[in-house]
């Protein structure tokens, strides 16, 4: 008896350890995703498209990286992706829009895709790239579509291959992202921080609803903005706007004019540093509305013919403008010049500003907007004054009318002391010609303690 019950112990216990190490040896999953054979480039796609949608009839294939992601919910039935850049070319990106939600499972960030071309529609969005399925407007105008729910696995084929989305990446300044070579690329803005509008408020507000999204501005140091849109959806759509500075890394896109910046999750936003404070700081917004410029410290100085610069205030946005248009003079020459700036205890001080025209007829040196620094202007003459020209972005007939852009970074650090900056308009208004409008807004001056 006593041998059949340590048999059986024996036996339990060998079948214990049987059962653990079957337990303990798992199948090996492997991706058995095909490979695709790639025949045709991004860019050539890109070159054969047009703004009215075009049927794409031939048998080719084009690969690219996922770069967006529908996890976070501010990516609504769009994919976008792009090539890897190389030394000589340049990454390009495009969007595929399908009928389909929690596409992130499929097609994960850094995930390589074979997209089938044959029998697709492809258009210029906005000068952005789209793949996809045929629409027709209410107006009976053909554009690209979503791919339906039963189809779009069969363009959109996703490889075995994951690369970082380092490698996919591009660090850039605001500046260099404003440009639709870089639509449907994942981006990253660096010393970047939100507009004063956006602090103490959420990602999404209802009382700036546009299209179910909001829209607020990040800004670097040298005056560029670019819209910052957050969905409804998005999971951290209630959640407070960071009041720091940083980086932010997200997808480039476009409507009409305007590029708008889109994240992923709200780990695309690390604004760690402290807020980049300019020493000196107009925006104009205590102007009154169609008078000549009067504000405690500027001077608004004619130099020819009569007409000063005036304060102007259009949607809630008060302005410096100086307009021709109702001058008969046959040169109009006026200066508004800043108060007096302390540059004392600041090291590689930056002047930066947003000007923008209307009514522009031509680009000429005679019909222009110029700025100046001056060491020695007494608050009254101009002429008396010596003053060195400064190098900045104004707007030309190219600029969309009434728009404002950056002047870029204008270096300062060869100054010290007190200085005057000056707005200098050159135009006439008898000849038509030479006619229209400036207008100037958010002076800062940055500088290192």
């Amino acid at each position: 008896m006593k041998n059949i019950v340590l048999n059986l112990f024996f036996g339990i216990a060998l079948l214990s350890v049987c059962s653990c190490n079957n337990e303990i040896e798992t199948p090996v999953l492997g991706c058995t995703q095909p490979d695709f054979k790639v025949n045709k480039t991004v860019e050539k796609v890109y070159e054969l498209s047009a703004n009215t949608a075009k049927q794409y009839l031939y048998d080719d294939i084009v690969e690219a990286y996922v770069v967006s992601s529908d996890e976070g919910g501010n990516f609504f039935k769009s994919i976008s992706l792009q090539t890897k850049a190389s030394a000589n070319n340049p990454a390009i990106g495009f969007s595929v829009p399908v009928d389909a939600s929690n596409t992130y499972i499929d097609y994960r960030v850094g995930n390589k895709v074979y997209v089938k071309l044959k029998n697709q529609f492809t258009d210029l969005y906005y000068g952005g790239l789209r793949i996809g399925s045929l629409y027709v407007s209410n107006a009976g105008d053909p554009t690209v579509g979503r791919i339906s729910q039963n189809e779009y696995k069969n363009v959109l084929n996703a490889s075995c291959a994951i690369i970082d989305e380092n490698e996919l990446v591009q660090s850039l300044s605001v500046e260099e992202a404003l440009s639709d070579n870089k639509l449907n690329t994942l981006i990253e803005l660096n010393n970047v921080e939100f507009t004063e509008a956006a602090l103490g408020r959420h990602y999404f507000e209802e009382s700036n609803n546009v299209g179910g999204s909001t829209n607020w501005y990040l800004r670097d140091k040298t005056g560029n903005q670019i819209i910052f849109r957050t969905s409804s959806y998005a999971k951290f759509a209630n959640h407070f706007v960071p009041e720091g500075s940083g980086k932010v890394k997200g997808i480039l896109t476009k409507f009409g004019t305007d590029y708008q910046f889109m994240v992923r999750h709200e780990s695309d936003i690390v604004m760690n540093g402290k807020r980049n404070v300019p020493f000196f700081a107009e925006d104009f917004q205590s102007v009154k509305n169609n008078v000549n410029f009067a504000l405690p410290g500027w001077s608004n100085i004619v130099e020819k013919a009569s007409k000063l610069w005036k304060s102007m205030v259009y949607a809630g946005n008060g302005y410096a403008e100086f307009n021709t248009t109702s001058t008969t003079a046959a040169e109009n020459i006026a200066w508004l010049v800043s108060p007096k700036i302390n540059l004392t205890g600041y090291k590689n001080a930056v002047l930066s500003f947003r000007s923008a025209q209307h009514d522009l007829k031509v680009d000429s040196p005679l019909n222009t907007l110029e700025v100046y620094v001056s060491t020695n202007f007494d608050g009254s003459s101009v002429t008396k004054a010596k003053w060195t020209k400064l190098e900045a972005k104004v707007p030309t007939l190219s600029n969309p009318s009434r728009e404002f852009m950056s002047s870029g970074g204008i270096d300062l650090s060869a100054y010290s002391g007190n200085i005057n900056i000056a707005f200098r308009y050159v135009g006439s208004g008898k000849d038509k010609t030479l006619n229209g409008a400036f207008m100037v807004d958010d002076i800062k001056i940055f500088g290192e303690k």
